[in-house]
């Protein structure tokens, strides 16, 4: 057989049976007229038909089957690929081939290669029998790493879980109670000490499925749904354009997979042979940012009241924050996904280079709004803000880089009628590295009855202030997401941050606030002091805030802000409608990016220089 001339290899992977074929139309089914005949109460008489068209094979399935891992009707082999499917209680592997004859010298050879796509090494041959029993000493998270490969495949295998049912392999292993929580994320070799395994009358599939939506351990927490999950759960995102329709986003939607082959590039590649770079989370299947699984990152929560001024505050925030980490620590500060953070891109713009208060003016942010996607979420379709996440790196120590998260939540996603299942918009304060509170004074009843001549035109507005309930509601969803006994409290760094400084700093007195920054170090002494005024001030007109703070965190710290650095003014939109916002002419942001800095000093120390507090 010369070097010109491929073949399409086929194999039964229960029987050993193997057969080749070149040319016309192939037929494999239980029928008795089928080239190659399978035999199980599941298979139709016709499975699959192969037909040859010029160099490629193309097979056509009379209903879905998992290609790749991919549920599909249809694919199409070309010369050197190699494929498996699982499906009518078979499991078959394809090769199309230069060398035939090697493929059907193996004979009914059925045994079996496993590799293990973290640790890149194979283990094998084994028989059937023997496989089964190896299988058995593995964990649920242990065997998503590894691929069952036939004899005689190089590319291409099977997940464990596909062909779990068809091969009689036994249910994972179950670890002792005491260790669950560490052994189903780390474990990735047989462990000597665990329980035997259970036997096949256990309730098989509802411990396979709890395993596989765990959301409560693994490396990575997915910052669209907050879930966590491990390098080897993460989805590929098919390229190929027929391989649309996913079964939890929709019929637009690429399909998700867990990638078996790849590329000499390490790039996974799709059921029709393209190779694909996106990854996506496997709780609710949105695409991660370029590089995720490279960087840590750390979630910033901006907590507020509805127009408290939280988008004004994250605008300036990203703003001031790509020039001062630069200038002071030579750190860069830049998107990690420029396209999904094109949102607070717009408004940072808006804001800054507009030339009248209606161009700079930020709509509110709508609880349905642009900033929010509807995504599958514990089995629920539900709304959930958009992350923007940013990638912060040094030269000279690439290797502490990381990345930041951040969210525009609308205010009243933050009040006590609006967490729910069926509503979890604000949750990712539980996995926060740092939670930031932003007190609007000029809602606060007390505050503005000491503003004496201060014009700002808020301060005509009158609102019912809830900061205080928000602050409540917040604890009870911490430590509620987090198990916590009503008396614990959280160590995360937890930032009040009252706002519009402008207006109230004569409030403090005529001394100024300490620099938190000092020749390229944060100062961490000048922001405790600074903290103890700002409390002071807060103890003596709202009380509320520091004992709702101090509840929540035994990590709080407190910070006067000014994300406009002046007052906002009055002017009608092009509708007519009065309304208030930044004149940008006057912008001139004040310790904007003191509380994210206090945050990072403690979250990322070997990036970010700081003192000592005391």
């Amino acid at each position: 057989m010369n070097g010109n001339h491929n073949s399409l290899c086929i194999l039964n992977c229960i029987t050993g049976e193997r057969s080749k074929f070149d040319g016309g139309t192939f037929v494999i089914g239980a029928g008795p007229q089928s080239d190659l005949k399978v035999n199980s109460p599941q298979c139709p008489q016709v499975l699959c038909k192969v037909t040859k068209t010029g160099d490629a094979m193309d097979f056509q399935f009379s209903s879905p089957v998992l290609v790749n891992g991919a549920e599909t009707t249809f694919f199409r082999s070309l010369p050197g690929e190699e494929h498996t499917m699982t499906g009518a209680g078979q499991l078959l592997a394809f090769k199309y081939s230069p060398q035939p004859g090697t493929w059907m010298a193996l004979g009914n050879d059925n045994s079996w290669f496993v590799y293990n796509s973290e640790q890149h090494d194979w283990n094998g041959p084994f028989g059937p029998e023997f496989l089964k029993t190896w299988l058995g000493q593995f964990s649920t998270n242990a065997r998503k790493r590894l691929v069952l490969i036939p004899n005689g495949m190089e590319q291409m295998g099977f997940y464990v879980h596909d062909s779990m049912e068809i091969l009689k392999i036994p249910p994972p292993m179950t670890p002792p109670a005491e260790k669950t929580a560490w052994y189903d994320r780390y474990s990735s070799m047989p462990d000597e000490s665990a329980e035997p395994a259970r036997s096949r009358s256990s309730s098989r599939e509802p411990a396979m499925e709890a395993a596989e939506v765990n959301s409560e351990y693994g490396e990575f927490t997915c910052p669209i749904c907050w879930f966590k999950f491990d390098r080897g759960d993460a989805m590929n995102i098919a390229v190929h354009n027929s391989l649309r329709g996913d079964p939890m986003l929709g019929d637009e939607a690429m399909q998700r997979f867990h990638a078996t082959r790849f590329n000499d590039r390490g790039q996974a590649l799709d059921a029709m042979g393209l190779s694909t770079s996106d990854l996506a989370c496997p709780h609710c299947r949105r695409k991660l940012p370029p590089g995720f699984l490279d960087l840590p990152h750390h979630i910033f929560s901006i907590v507020g009241a509805p127009s408290s001024g939280k988008s004004y505050y994250l605008s300036v925030l990203i703003k001031i924050l790509q020039s001062t980490l630069f200038q002071n620590f030579g750190i860069t500060f830049r998107d990690a996904d420029p396209s999904e953070n094109v949102i607070l891109t717009q408004m940072k713009t808006q804001l800054f280079s507009s030339s009248s208060p209606e161009d700079a003016f930020l709509a509110k942010t709508d609880l349905e709004g642009a900033l929010y996607e509807t995504l599958p979420r514990q089995g629920r379709k539900v709304r959930l803000p958009k992350p923007f996440i940013f990638k912060l790196s040094h030269p000279d120590t690439p290797d502490n880089g990381f990345s930041m998260v951040f969210y525009d939540n609308a205010g009243e996603h933050f009040e006590p009628t609006r967490n729910s299942a069926d509503s979890p918009g604000a949750q990712h304060i539980a996995v926060a590295s740092g939670i930031f509170f932003l007190f609007d004074p000029l809602h606060n009843t007390e505050f503005r009855a000491m503003m004496k001549g201060v014009t700002d035109p808020q301060i005509k507005t009158h609102r019912i202030d809830q900061q205080d309930v928000i602050l409540a509601e917040t604890e009870v969803r911490i430590k509620s997401l987090l198990g916590l006994d009503s008396r614990q409290r959280v160590s995360t760094p937890f930032a009040v941050m009252v706002g519009k400084y402008d207006t109230w700093a004569s409030l403090l007195g005529d001394e100024p606030l300490l620099p938190v920054i000092e020749d390229g170090v944060v100062r961490l002494d000048h922001i405790k002091a600074n903290s103890k005024r700002v409390r002071n001030l807060m103890v003596r007109i709202c009380p509320s805030i520091v004992a709702n703070a101090e509840a929540i965190s035994s990590n709080v710290c407190y910070f006067a802000v000014s994300p406009l650095g002046s007052s906002p003014v009055e002017f009608l939109d092009r509708d007519g409608t009065p309304r208030i916002g930044p004149d940008p002419k006057q912008l001139n942001p004040q310790h904007v990016e003191a509380p994210t800095l206090w945050v990072l000093s403690q979250a990322t120390p070997e990036m970010i220089p700081s003192t000592s507090a005391n």
